[in-house]
């Protein structure tokens, strides 16, 4: 038998999405979809629901051999596996190196990252803007007095979280004039654990959203080329090309800088000097914010609390979870509003963030960053329609940041 490749003998899986799919006579799959898209065609390798369990063995610590003695499983079969996960580029490795290479080059090429996104607002830019001018005419004025120097946005897609992102770009009102906007996501299926930026545009209905090369330059000297670390990770972020339509639609086609932020309660895997943490992104923003010219808008795209069987709870999402969720939440934002940001990350590590708040960094970084009060807008539930069988919860809010 040919000799096994190293990264297959020792497999070890990317992280990805398991979604679940029908075949011709009605039999659940779960559908293994890569994130990142990097083999770009949205192919995804397909597998039994019950050997789910068997790929989270999969951690690079243990050969084939060692995994087929303590599961049982054929050694043939893992090696198929394997094979198949490695092909679809799930695997740590060669090949994924190679797919990563391929996909950074097609942004290169065309100068911009491309993901569905900013899409699911519409195909083209006049079915874009009509969709978000009808949500924006619905919402309520919140009536803020004072300068807004930024929002916390959802970053759900548009269906749940509609009425929740007109609440947060309706706190500008007609004050639409603006030189940049500075954009924090969230890295929700990425390898990097630092910070992670992107010297590249992103695709929209309404084109290219070009990168503010100049407000890059200017956290580069500061920071070096450990910002780009992990680059690819943009490839499959939603949180960042979410917003786009909104920002189009209320201030054009401006310069953006995106940033995935992580959390600050969350200390980096090796502190080897190679990535920028949550401390070093927040002091050279506020630096850069200071030096550059015109006005720079902040926006945390931020969802938070996520509850049910989806994200690994026993019980399906009732009338009661729901309160209880929202009992904690408002809480969790009382303090936050307050403007203590060290409370604030104190109760979410006293309580262990049992509610899954996905964006604690990019929330706190904007507050930090922009120094305004934070003002709640709005505050929501992904609709029980949209979930009939309760097995997930997803909450968010619309705060603005007002200058103190």
């Amino acid at each position: 038998m040919d000799q096994i490749p190293a990264h297959r003998d020792r497999p070890h899986v990317r992280q990805f999405m398991p979604l679940a799919v029908e075949n011709a006579e009605k039999k659940v799959f779960l559908a293994l979809r890569d994130p990142a898209n990097l083999r770009g065609d949205g192919n995804s390798p397909v597998i039994p629901p019950e050997l789910l369990p068997l790929l989270s063995i999969f951690q690079g610590e243990q050969t084939i051999d060692q995994i087929s003695e303590a599961t049982g499983a054929p050694k043939e079969f893992l090696l198929q596996l394997v094979t198949v996960l490695d092909e679809a580029g799930l695997l740590w490795g060669p090949n994924c190196d190679r797919l990563e290479k391929e996909a950074m080059d097609r942004v290169r090429e065309s100068g911009a990252f491309s993901t569905n996104a900013a899409d699911s607002a519409g195909q083209d830019a006049a079915e874009a803007t009509e969709r978000i001018r009808e949500m924006l005419a619905a919402a309520e004025d919140p009536e803020l007095e004072g300068e807004i120097l930024g929002i916390v946005a959802p970053h759900l897609d548009y269906g749940r979280g509609g009425k929740t992102y007109a609440a947060a770009y309706k706190a500008f009102g007609t004050d639409t004039k603006v030189d940049r906007i500075v954009i924090l996501g969230t890295n929700h299926f990425g390898a990097g654990d630092g910070v992670v930026m992107s010297r590249f545009g992103f695709n929209s209905p309404f084109g290219i959203f070009k990168a503010d090369s100049a407000f890059l330059d200017s956290l580069h000297k500061k920071l070096g080329d450990r910002l780009f670390k992990d680059e690819v990770d943009h490839l499959g972020e939603h949180s960042i090309s979410i917003q786009l339509p909104w920002i189009h639609t209320v201030f054009g086609n401006v310069p953006i800088v995106a940033a995935l932020v992580p959390s600050p309660l969350v200390p980096l895997l090796s502190d080897d000097g190679a990535r920028v943490s949550f401390d070093e992104i927040v002091a050279a923003l506020q630096t850069s914010i200071a030096e550059a010219p015109g006005r720079t808008l902040v926006i945390a795209s931020a969802d938070l609390s996520h509850v049910g069987p989806q994200f690994g709870d026993e019980t399906p999402i009732g009338g009661e979870i729901r309160k209880q969720v929202e009992s904690y939440d408002r809480s969790l934002l009382a303090t936050y509003l307050e403007g203590n940001i060290q409370s604030f990350l104190h109760k979410v590590t006293r309580d262990r963030n049992h509610q899954r708040w996905c964006s604690i960094g990019n929330m706190t970084a904007a507050k930090i960053v922009t120094g305004g009060l934070p003002e709640l807008c709005e505050y929501s539930q992904s609709p029980v329609e949209s979930d009939p069988k309760g097995n997930a919860l997803v909450s968010s809010a619309a705060l603005a940041l007002i200058k103190v």
